[in-house]
């Protein structure tokens, strides 16, 4: 048997990936395309721009809001048809994690944020979408005040940012018919 003989069953078998692989690449359809359709009507794309996003209370809420705004639309043009409303609420808690026994203080903490949202749509109140997300973000704490409480802000901005990544794909998921 000669190695060109050996061979062919490789070439064969290399062959019939790529075919599959070919065909079936035509199934793949971006989330956030023009032409990916929405079960509320239109694309997700514009279904993502006519979400209203009310006030929400506490600085996480603050956060999550405004990062889910950009991220939804981009422009937070008033003036913008709205069809679904997002109702959103928060909860936050602190966990210590190291505690420095000599001096009786938390060295880090991790701020767990729970966001429970529901999307609505606007004329027929239709639940479209709705769920609970948390997330921990860790922060070392200081014997220098300023510097725990600037730490544990920071914690909350980046809690918010992270729950709005989280939501905007979940409902853009849910969107896609």
């Amino acid at each position: 048997m000669s190695s060109s003989e050996a061979a062919r069953p490789r070439r064969i078998l290399l062959a019939a990936a790529l075919t599959v692989a070919a065909l079936a690449g035509g199934c793949f359809q971006p989330l956030y395309s023009d032409y990916t359709t929405s079960t509320v009507g239109g694309s997700v794309k514009t279904a993502l721009r006519g979400i209203e996003i009310p006030e929400i209370k506490g600085l996480v809420g603050h956060n999550f809001r405004n990062e889910l705004v950009f991220e939804l639309d981009g422009s937070g043009d008033p003036d913008a048809r709205k069809t679904l409303k997002l109702e959103a609420s928060t909860s936050e808690s602190v966990e210590v994690v190291t505690v420095d026994y000599v001096y009786g203080r938390a060295d880090s903490a991790v701020l767990v944020a729970t966001v429970t949202w529901k999307l609505t749509q606007q004329g027929t109140g239709k639940v479209v979408s709705s769920g609970t997300n948390s997330v921990r973000i860790p922060y070392e704490r200081s014997s220098q005040r300023f510097a725990t409480v600037r730490a544990a802000r920071d914690a909350q901005v980046r809690a918010g940012k992270n729950l709005a990544g989280i939501v905007r794909g979940q409902i853009a998921a849910d969107l896609a018919s």
